[in-house]
């Protein structure tokens, strides 16, 4: 059974969104594929650019710049003073790509934490996949040690959570070792995106834990989907977007401290996921530009392929709405 999570963010408080990370002309990452499925789900995004290029780097070629610390900062100056800082009930934060940017979201949450001490901070530490870094070293330690402490939700991959507790994820059970050792960084929600285990490369797992702060009460749970082949870029933005829209229109249905909103989120979240990837997928097949069986890497994939994997966000709006697959999430 879905749940139309237009009818949840009505019901709950307004959600006010600063969402800083990448953004693109054309196409669909960072801020590009959050704040569509955000403001369809009821929830009112104001953005703050890290880069503004003409299209993701998984084309062989793209024009553009990195901001600095510096242009983050004065926007966010200009916001305060018109007073328009005051209100966010969350910030999500995606790619940072230098240590500057994340000392400049460090002085922003901790200015917005004065205002709202309780707001829901998203991290999304974007260092990297495949078992690659694509950020500076230096970047692990500043996601860990500075905005960790600061954050209620982080949304690492597999070789992101490896990074950043210096584990090795080879089973469900290491998984959740690496969600304790995350807590222990300060956050109290955890979600490993995806993790690939036990040989099979048809399946993946996301593997959730959720802690009461006062009570240190923990409730871990996994949620299996099918893995689908292709030059995906910018899942991993629309779905931390995705998991904050649900979770924020779930929460005060669950309490504060109680346990299970995320477990709930995730449900949900995978959901729509796993629908506009195959939505995704579809359309690239119907393109007839065939996608070679071996693996392309970057600065050789064909445009006109790579295209046809932009995530198909505008199409499938009804499966940010109201998903029509169902996944469960399990104790573990």
């Amino acid at each position: 059974m879905s749940t139309s999570i237009s009818s949840m963010a009505t019901a709950s408080r307004p959600t006010r969104v600063l969402s800083i990370q990448s953004h693109v002309v054309s196409g669909y990452v960072g801020n590009r594929a959050a704040t569509f499925p955000l403001q369809l789900s009821g929830h009112e995004v104001d953005v703050i650019n890290t880069v503004q290029f003409s299209n993701h780097t998984g084309y062989n070629s793209f024009r553009g710049e990195r901001f600095p610390a510096s242009h983050i900062l004065d926007l966010f100056a200009g916001l305060a003073a018109n007073g328009l800082d005051s209100g966010y009930t969350h910030l999500l934060t995606g790619y940072m790509g230098n240590s500057e940017n994340i000392r400049a979201v460090e002085e922003i949450a901790k200015r917005l934490l004065v205002q709202t001490p309780d707001l829901f901070f998203v991290l999304d530490p974007v260092l990297g996949d495949d078992n690659a870094l694509y950020v500076p070293q230096e970047l692990v330690t500043m996601y860990r040690d500075i905005l960790c402490p600061l954050a209620k939700l982080i949304l690492p991959n597999q070789f992101e959570a490896e990074q950043l507790t210096d584990m090795k994820i080879a089973s469900v059970a290491d998984a959740k070792r690496a969600c304790d050792k995350l807590h222990s960084f300060g956050v109290p929600n955890v979600v490993i995106t995806s993790i690939n285990v036990d040989g099979d490369s048809s399946q993946l797992h996301l593997i959730g834990s959720e802690r009461n702060e006062e009570s240190g009460a923990t409730h871990q749970f996994s949620i299996s989907f099918p893995k689908l082949d292709g030059y995906f870029t910018g899942s991993g933005d629309f779905f931390a977007a995705m998991i904050l829209a649900r979770h924020a229109s779930l929460a005060p249905q669950f309490g504060r401290g109680c346990l299970g909103a995320l477990a709930r989120a995730c449900e949900l979240a995978t959901a729509t996921q796993a629908g506009v990837m195959s939505a995704t997928r579809n359309y690239q097949m119907s393109t007839g530009v065939p996608v070679p069986a071996t693996n392309l890497v970057r600065g050789s994939r064909p445009a006109d392929m790579v295209r046809g994997f932009e995530l198909r966000i505008i199409p499938s709006q009804h499966l940010i709405t109201n998903p029509t697959m169902v996944f469960t999430a399990t104790d573990i």
